[in-house]
């Protein structure tokens, strides 16, 4: 088992029930079935992390075995059964293989460690970190966990799934299905908030000078005498000598972090609740000038010069020794971007805060139409008619808003294809996509407001949004909810779907239609999407 140390850094408690994410060389992936936790063991679909990997994956449904197959390394696992095998060796594995919905799921564990990928479970933000190593030049573990109290716990490992195929249903929904269930799925809390875009940064070499704003510090520069030793040089290790991490600096506008160069490869990812950004600089080690004054939780903090309304806090730990990591935590007031710059030759690594765009845009999909009239009420009303003209009047409102841009998927009685909708979505390239719907149930008494999301990135809005609705509509809290529509499924920009109330209860059905309510619910839809483009 790969045994990895962790700094122990403090971090507000998230809320109880949080689905498991997945992210690989710090970039999260989004499975179609979330990740769940059999008898101590992660299991993971397949499919996403074998992609993920380059291997190959092929299913006999005959032996019901799958075959997980890169660089000479075979694997097979067979369903429901505790035997494995890798390369004709046997093993038995401490949980087995099952299908979810149509999907394969492995145990994250034993795959990952048998085809090289270091694996760690932070229990805070319930995440899986997955670090594939390069054979030539291997590249420090460059996932992220949370900066809070990381534990290795089970430590899960990797796989992915097989996929038996996706149904469908109209409207991005089934609306002859109540939304009782959430589906296979961890419950929602909190969770990615905007998403969660983790990823590698560009670190091309640029000019050799110093970035604007940043300031070369005299450790960075000093001489020695001809002969001399340098005290303070890294120590060689496996033939190459790690990179130390000298200064840390910010003077409200430009984060500067001083290396001694070599092969600097600066990583970024994001966490919320609470918001932070996390930069990571595998292969590096403190320099004994911020070694020297961290804290008991061997954590230090990099001074603000005055109140910043961006950035809280700057921490930054010796992350991992083994891998060796240097990890910087900036607690965020709010959300932002940070822009990372080229690493210049001298091992200047330079970062500044984005300013907020200009102009934000707002896709509003009203579901069904035309031929779909979506859930009938039981006064015989569409639901179709109900959402375009909730659709309207979000719009509108949305058109008043300087920053905010609104796209309608549809804004007349006209069918549009799930698929066309999502691609509205995509060519629009929006900021946010909310699909507006109205529930039924076979049982009058059933009512409530409910809101969905798929993507881990959706939940901070989904959170946002249902809070906001279910005050405006002052009916029963269905409560936030995972599930896989198409809609909100295949969007890459944080998306939800809202069920704002059941056309087969008599009470929500005659309210829905006056639009004193319909202005009532469309304005706390603007609310949440003003707070969470950080307009409020």
């Amino acid at each position: 088992m790969l045994l990895l140390s962790f700094l122990l850094l403090p971090v507000i408690g998230l809320a109880a029930a949080q689905p498991i994410q997945l992210f690989m060389n710090g970039k999260q992936l989004v499975p179609e079935v979330a990740p769940r936790i059999v008898n101590d063991n992660t299991i993971v679909p397949i499919r996403i992390i074998a992609e993920s990997l380059g291997s190959k994956v092929s299913w006999d449904p005959k032996l019901r075995k799958v075959s997980v197959a890169k660089e000479g390394t075979s694997i097979q696992l067979f369903i429901d059964k505790k035997q494995a095998t890798v390369d004709g060796k046997s093993y038995i594995l401490e949980t087995a293989p099952t299908i979810i919905e149509g999907n394969t799921m492995l145990p994250i564990r034993f795959v990952s460690e048998n085809l090289g990928v270091e694996v760690t479970w932070d229990e805070p933000t319930r995440s899986v970190f997955l670090y594939q190593k390069q054979k030539e030049s291997p590249e420090p573990d460059q996932t992220g966990s949370e900066d809070g109290k990381v534990k290795p716990g089970n430590d899960a490992a990797a796989a992915g799934n097989h996929s038996a195929g996706n149904n469908n249903s109209a409207g991005g929904k089934n609306p002859q299905e109540s939304k009782d269930k959430t589906g296979d799925k961890e419950a929602s809390s909190d969770g990615s908030g905007n998403p969660v875009k983790a990823g590698e940064q560009p670190v091309n070499p640029g000019a050799n000078a110093p970035s604007p704003g940043c300031a070369v510090p005299q450790s960075a520069t000093r001489s020695l005498a001809p002969g001399a030793a340098d005290a303070n040089a890294p120590a060689v290790k496996d033939g190459k000598a790690p990179v130390k991490v000298q200064s840390i600096t910010f003077d409200g506008e430009m984060l500067c972090i001083q290396t001694t160069g070599g092969e600097v490869k600066p990583t970024m990812f994001k966490l919320a609740e609470p918001d932070r950004i996390v930069l990571d600089i595998p292969g590096a080690e403190l320099d004994a000038t911020l070694a020297t004054v961290v804290n008991e939780a061997q954590e230090g903090t990099v001074p603000l010069t005055e109140p910043h309304d961006i950035v809280a806090k700057i921490r930054y730990s010796l992350f991992s020794k083994e891998p060796s990591t240097v990890r910087i935590v900036i607690d965020l007031q709010k959300k932002s971007e940070l822009i990372l710059s080229d690493v210049l030759p001298g091992g200047l690594i330079s970062a500044k805060f984005a300013k907020g765009k200009d102009r934000y845009r707002v896709v509003i999909d009203p579901g069904h139409g035309g031929k779909d009239s979506g859930a009938v009420s039981v006064t015989n009303r569409f639901e179709k008619d109900l959402v375009l003209s909730l659709g309207h009047k979000v719009a509108d409102l949305l058109q008043k808003e300087p920053g905010i841009e609104a796209v309608m998927t549809r804004t007349d009685d006209t069918f549009i294809e799930l698929a066309d909708r999502v691609a509205k979505a995509e060519e629009s390239e929006a900021d946010l996509f909310i699909s507006i719907h109205a529930n039924t149930i076979n049982k009058e008494s059933v009512g409530g407001t409910e809101t969905f999301y798929w993507t881990p990135q959706s939940l901070d809005f989904a959170n946002l949004m249902h809070k906001s609705i279910v005050e405006a509509t002052g009916f029963t809290d269905r409560k936030v909810k995972q599930e896989r529509f198409y809609v909100i499924r295949n969007t890459t920009m944080p998306s939800v779907l809202l069920e704002i109330g059941f056309l087969s209860n008599p009470a929500e059905e005659a309210l829905m239609y006056q639009d004193a309510f319909q202005n009532r619910v469309a304005e706390s839809i603007v609310a949440a999407i003003k707070k969470q483009l950080n307009l409020d």
